[in-house]
């Protein structure tokens, strides 16, 4: 446990709003929360459940099962029946148990988001990162993959778990088809099982699409999903898995009983009363979602061709609120200001700038790769009123160009000083 350090995001959003109190004017891009209100019916949910006070099964409720079943049955175009269907107390505690209950190591792209690699430690795997093919927008790269998988055989490790995140954080990109097929046929192949984290899927923007490795892979591809980014539920911590129909998935269920059950008891009942509304195929929190969606994408492209407008190498985004931003183009430049890693950068950036990002070390990248974690989803939503001012403007008819100019000063600050400090360096 010695080797557990605690969440960079988590630890990077505290130290900003310590900033914030203490009356700096910090540029907060380095925490992904997404900042929408919650929608009417949810709030109504929440109070209506809040006289459920007993302990409920650690799998959750059956209606609940039921709801989810029946909601990704249609999202994901696939049969799913409720005993599937697991909770957790976020998908973090669903990613540690099921984890937990599974034998071998673990195949984990570089970059990932920073808490695989924590909950792995945690349940004492291995690690063997493969690469993201960097050179063409962080794709899969299942030659890189087959390398990973052959040098931990050969070293004596049991690779058996690949871990998948698309739409991806920190990337920002979502994973093609034929890219998923191959992974899944290789995996199938194998007999790896993929943990597949889906918790962006519903943020795509429109015009990609997301694609699981549940339809080509159904007997040992496990999903991972929740109420936090597409519904800015995030502290309310719901999340959900879908398990294979089959022994190996009821045999995890049971395993997955042992542990919720002697760690968390239950999903908190009024979250359960949440869940039932929020995955109901209810019109206008579809209407909700897609408007959110929408709004992300339309401020997350605004830095994306922003930076590419100041020369600043980044993959275009399909989903979520990332922005996987290079500045290896000036290392030399930024070495005589001694900056010589991502953590550098990204220390230099919050001292000199007031711009708060995220460094690709915290995701597993090489530190002298210079990549930082750009997130849109705080800028001009700080406060719930900023938040709901943002949602209450926008719909199917704006502008997305006045969007932007006339109510996201912010946003547009943070691409001058960005332009400011690339100015600088190239001095």
């Amino acid at each position: 446990m010695k080797q557990i350090k605690r969440s960079p995001t988590l630890l990077i959003n505290e130290k900003v709003k310590a900033m914030w109190q203490d009356g700096e004017d910090i540029l907060h891009v380095a925490f992904g929360e997404s900042r929408f209100p919650v929608h009417p019916y949810l709030s109504k949910a929440l109070n209506d459940g809040m006289s459920n006070r007993s302990y409920l099964s650690s799998l959750g409720t059956d209606s609940l099962r039921t709801k989810i079943a029946e909601y990704y049955t249609k999202q994901l175009n696939i049969d799913i029946s409720y005993n599937q269907v697991i909770v957790g107390v976020g998908s973090k505690s669903l990613l540690y148990s099921i984890i937990q209950a599974l034998d071998g190591d673990i195949l984990l792209p570089r970059p990932s988001w920073v808490s695989y690699s924590s909950i792995a430690t945690m349940c004492n795997r291995s690690i063997k990162r493969f690469d993201l093919n960097k050179n063409n927008g962080y794709k899969l790269n299942i030659d890189s993959l087959k390398d990973a998988y052959s040098s931990a055989k050969n070293s004596g490790g049991n690779p058996s778990m690949l871990v998948l995140n698309s739409p991806n954080n920190p990337v920002g990109n979502s994973f093609e088809k034929s890219d998923i097929q191959s992974v899944a046929n290789w995996a199938q192949e194998n007999n790896i099982t993929i943990l597949s984290d889906e918790i962006y899927g519903l943020i795509t923007f429109k015009e990609s699409k997301h694609h699981t490795p549940l339809t080509y892979y159904p007997d040992k591809t496990i999903v991972f999903s929740g109420l936090s980014k597409h519904l800015s539920l995030g502290g309310w911590r719901l999340g959900i898995s879908i398990l294979p129909r089959n022994s190996f998935g009821q045999q995890l269920i049971s395993k997955f009983e042992s542990i919720s059950g002697n760690i968390w008891s239950c999903v908190p009942s009024p979250f359960q009363v949440v869940g039932e509304t929020a995955f109901s195929n209810n019109e206008s929190i579809a209407d909700y979602i897609n408007v959110c969606t929408n709004i992300h994408r339309v401020r997350t492209l605004f830095i994306y061709e922003q930076f590419q407008d100041l020369g600043i190498d980044c993959p275009r985004p399909t989903g979520g609120f990332y922005i996987y931003a290079s500045f290896k183009k000036w290392s030399d430049q930024l070495s005589k200001i001694d900056i010589i890693s991502c953590t550098s950068l990204s220390e230099y950036l919050l001292d000199k700038y007031k711009i708060a990002t995220l460094p690709g070390s915290a995701f597993g990248d090489d530190p002298e790769n210079l990549c930082l974690r750009i997130s849109s989803s705080y800028l001009d939503m700080e406060t719930d009123e900023s938040a709901q001012k943002i949602l209450d403007i926008y719909n199917d008819g704006t502008d997305e160009r006045s969007f932007i100019n006339d109510h996201h000063p912010r946003l547009k600050l943070f691409i001058l000083k960005m332009n400011d400090f690339l100015n600088t360096i190239n001095k």
